[in-house]
């Protein structure tokens, strides 16, 4: 007989598969060749290397961006992904900075340099970096300095790219399209609504769990400022699939934030959510009523 899932478990379960079509690789309706960025156009990407910093910023040349900011603590690691870039799009301007997103003054300072070169063009920032620990399923098996480095890395660093990033993409947004507004968005992870199973451990998911809810504060934040309008930056926090075991194309998570990029009107319920880059979009997007009415895809309390 098969084990006695928990209702957390069957909750997490039920939001991997949220829409009925899960996809690998990237697919013809979040071809980020098919619809050209803004112009000109400008992404940044913190945490610019690894898998995930690379599809980023494959994705983001092949939608046209003229600019492409690549920040991560390894200065040469996102120098070989800037070159890939330039293979890609060969008149893109690329910049690319040593940063860690746990430390304010760096993420400020590839602010100031990105305003910089770039000026007010800046139209999507991605909060890439992250860090996991051990995976144990033992709180006595984590130490301090991996959660201090968790929720360093995966929460406040969120928090600083917001802080020096949202009047960037501001200034951008007020030259822009009327109808583009600029995206934020934090590489989350299955892990945030994960708390029991022999991946939760708990630094991981606390911390990532903490930025979804930073996610949503943004835009409600926004949203209040705006005296009660949601015509704004778009954010989310996105779960990249499960690029580290090769389960899904390091190009899909970079392709999904493109799309959102460039279908400002059509995703506007789902800002401020916590989103998948497998779902289908369009099986997505059937469901904007019932997101609405049942205020899904956010941290909520049974209570």
């Amino acid at each position: 007989m098969a084990p006695t899932q928990t209702p957390s478990q069957v909750n997490v379960v039920a939001l991997r598969q949220f829409v009925p079509t899960l996809h690998t690789e990237v697919y013809a309706a979040i071809d980020p060749t098919t619809t050209k960025l803004p112009q000109p156009f400008t992404a940044v990407i913190l945490g610019g290397s690894g898998a995930v910093g690379g599809g980023l910023a494959r994705s983001y040349a092949r939608a046209g961006a003229t600019g492409v900011v690549l920040a991560a603590r390894r200065l040469e690691l996102v120098q070989a992904v800037a070159d890939e870039v330039k293979t890609i799009n060969p008149s893109v301007q690329t910049l690319t900075l040593k940063c860690d997103v746990s430390s304010p003054s760096d993420v400020a300072a590839v602010a100031e340099a990105t305003r910089a070169q770039f000026g007010a063009t800046v139209g999507a920032v991605v909060v890439n970096a992250g860090y996991s620990g051990p995976l144990v399923n033992d709180i006595t098996q984590e130490t301090a300095e991996d959660f201090q480095k968790a929720f360093n890395v995966n929460t406040l660093g969120t928090v600083f790219a917001a802080q020096s990033f949202i009047p960037i993409i501001r200034d951008a947004a007020a030259t822009s399209p009327a109808s583009y507004k600029g995206v934020f968005i934090g590489i989350s992870s299955m892990a945030a609504p994960t708390i029991n199973g022999p991946v939760a451990h708990i630094s991981y998911c606390a911390s990532k769990f903490a930025q979804a809810r930073i996610i949503e504060m943004l835009k409600e934040q926004q949203q209040q400022q705006n005296g009660g309008d949601d015509d704004g930056i778009f954010f989310a926090a996105l779960h990249p699939g499960g690029v580290k075991n090769l389960t899904e194309s390091p190009d899909l998570a970079g392709a999904f934030c493109v799309w959102l990029t460039q279908n400002q009107d059509r995703v506007r319920v789902l800002n401020g959510r916590f989103l998948s880059a497998k779902w289908d979009v369009d099986e997505l997007l059937s469901k904007r009523d019932e997101i609405v009415e049942q205020d899904l895809l956010r941290a909520r309390s049974a209570l």
